[in-house]
């Protein structure tokens, strides 16, 4: 009598561990899914608002949605296209001085040249043998391949997702029994409407943020102020570590002009920052799920750390998902219920 327990609990501990080497081992291609779900959410939801609106069916909705977001995409790079060649070119020009600029400036403290001893000097990178340089080049090759197929997966994988949503979740829970197959289908739904309601406010709120950082820019009359406003609204998708990240060649290109002109971005920034964590992302989005900031941060940080730019780009999306799960199906239909249970 005391086996089959034992037996079953032996089973359930190993298909846990068998999980979770599964998910180490293949979380890349987790986190490449989670991508296209985010796309296909974004898509979904766009092409289901112009469905209602001009009155047509979902698939014509949705080629009418990846005909906008393309027109969009295309006549925003054709404006600023001549501009951000230019800007893009000075900032590979500047980055390098600024950093220089601020070895210079540590260099005359005594804790600051430590630090400059650890640092590479740009000029032994030169005289690498060619080998490393090949090597080298490889590698940023390979990357940049990779990082394109990766993309070129995602966004097809995204388009046969959006084309048919209820044929994938359909599938999804035919996994699970009737009786708690449409419990599961609540709670799918729900973090649907959480997800596309997080994305819409984030998206807002960069696009402010964005905006917001191109005319503190002009008005303090900075350079490439362009390219430096997409890099802050790009990184705005991640919370907490993502202004911190676009603050710093603004603040290294300001430190070229003095430390007064990199203590006004830095300022700038910081302001820009406070406005959205407090005023704009609450006021655009009151309606999403909310993250407790040291979990988020702890989060962005692991998957970060495992997964590279991409586990760091869309940890916050997922956390969100996942809070839902735990919320409805462990807290509230666990939980809470055994709690009443016990009551009574």
């Amino acid at each position: 009598m005391t086996l089959l327990p034992f037996t079953k609990k032996s089973l359930i501990l190993i298909a846990i561990i068998l999980g979770l080497l599964l998910l180490g081992f293949a979380a890349k291609v987790f986190i490449l899914i989670f991508a296209s779900v985010v796309l296909a959410v974004l898509l979904t939801r766009i092409a289901s608002k112009l469905s209602v609106l001009f009155h047509v069916k979902y698939p014509v909705a949705l080629i009418i949605t990846c005909l906008l977001l393309l027109l969009v995409l295309g006549g925003v790079g054709f404006l600023i296209a001549p501009s951000l060649n230019e800007q893009i070119a000075q900032l590979q020009t500047d980055l390098p001085k600024a950093i220089e600029r601020l070895k210079e400036q540590l260099s005359s403290t005594s804790w600051g040249k430590e630090i400059v001893k650890g640092l590479s000097d740009p000029s032994e990178l030169l005289q690498d043998n060619k080998s490393d340089i090949v090597s080298k080049t490889t590698g940023i090759f390979s990357s940049t391949l990779g990082t394109l197929a990766n993309t070129f997966i995602v966004v097809i994988t995204a388009l046969f997702l959006a084309s048919d949503p209820k044929l994938y979740i359909d599938g999804f829970l035919k996994l699970f029994l009737p009786q708690t197959g449409t419990r599961v289908k609540e709670v799918f739904y729900k973090s649907y409407d959480t997800l596309s309601s997080w994305l819409k406010g984030k998206f807002l709120s960069m696009l402010v943020v964005g905006i917001l950082t191109y005319i503190g820019l002009v008005l303090l009359d900075f350079p490439i102020a362009i390219v430096l406003a997409l890099i802050a609204m790009s990184l705005a998708f991640i919370p907490n570590l993502g202004p911190a990240l676009a603050m710093i060649p603004a603040a290294l290109i300001g430190l070229m002009e003095g430390p007064d002109r990199a203590l006004h971005v830095i300022l700038l920034y910081i302001g820009i920052q406070l406005l959205e964590s407090y005023l704009i992302t609450p006021f655009i989005n009151q309606k999403a799920v909310s993250l407790p900031p040291a979990l988020t941060l702890f989060w962005q940080i692991l998957l970060g750390t495992f997964l590279g730019g991409i586990g760091l780009f869309f940890a916050t999306p997922l956390l969100a998902v996942i809070l839902v799960f735990i919320n409805e199906l462990y807290i509230k239909d666990y939980v809470e219920k055994r709690n009443e249970n016990r009551k009574i």
